[in-house]
C-alpha cells in the first residue's frame, strides 16, 4: 500500500560550510571592513558621514560603550557602509563587503568581538598606513572601474581570491579617488 502525501516538500535553508573554511576568512573580512570603513570616513576619503573610527570617535564611543566601544565603531562604520552600497548597487541578489550571508556575518560579529582590537587599531593609526595595509591583500591583475562592479558570485565570498579582488577594488578606489562598490551575485 502506498501512501501518498499532500504536502508540498520544504525547500531546505542554506547550510553554512564548515568552521575550518570560514575562519580564515572570517579574520580577513574583519580587517577589510575595519581597513575600507576607516579609509571612507570622513576625514579619509569622505565615503560617509562618520568619524567613529578617529581617535575623538572612539573616545566618545567608550562613554556608552566603555568595554566595546572599537566594535561599536566597526559596526557603525559597516551599517554607514552598508546604507551607501546598497544605494548604488541594490540590495536584492547581491553581497558585499558590508553585507554577506547571515552564517558569515555571525562568524564576522562574534569573531569582532574576540579580536583585539589594540591589533586592529595598529591598521589605522593614519591614511597612510591604512592604504599600505589595503594595498598588502590585493594582488595586481585585473582592471577597475568606477561604481558598481561585479567581482563573482555568491559562492566565491569565502575564497581567498575574494579577499584580494575586494582590497584591489577599494585600493584603486581610494588612489585613484573615485567610488568602487565590489560585489558578488547571487545565483
Amino acid at each position: 500500500m502506498f501512501v501518498v502525501s499532500s504536502k508540498i516538500p520544504e525547500k531546505a535553508e542554506p547550510k553554512a560550510p564548515p568552521p575550518s573554511k570560514t575562519k580564515d576568512i572570517t579574520g580577513k573580512l574583519i580587517i577589510l571592513r575595519t581597513l575600507v570603513g576607516y579609509l571612507g570616513e570622513k576625514n579619509q576619503h569622505n565615503w560617509w558621514d562618520t568619524n567613529f573610527l578617529s581617535p575623538v570617535g572612539l573616545k566618545f564611543l567608550q562613554i556608552n560603550f566603555p568595554r566595546t566601544h572599537f566594535v561599536a565603531g566597526i559596526n557603525s562604520v559597516t551599517e554607514a557602509a552598508k546604507r551607501l552600497h546598497d544605494k548604488r548597487i541594490g540590495k536584492g541578489g547581491v553581497f558585499h563587503l558590508f553585507r554577506v550571508p547571515a552564517f558569515l556575518e555571525e562568524n564576522v560579529h562574534r569573531n569582532l568581538i574576540r579580536h583585539d582590537s589594540n591589533e586592529l587599531l595598529t591598521h589605522i593609526k593614519s591614511k597612510k598606513i591604512a592604504i599600505d595595509r589595503l594595498k598588502n591583500y590585493m594582488k595586481n591583475g585585473e582592471d577597475t572601474s568606477e561604481g558598481p562592479v561585479l567581482i563573482g558570485a555568491e559562492n566565491m565570498i569565502l575564497a581567498e581570491e575574494s579577499i584580494s579582488k575586494l582590497a584591489l577594488h577599494y585600493y584603486k578606489a581610494f588612489t585613484s579617488n573615485y567610488l568602487s562598490f565590489p560585489y558578488f551575485s547571487i545565483l
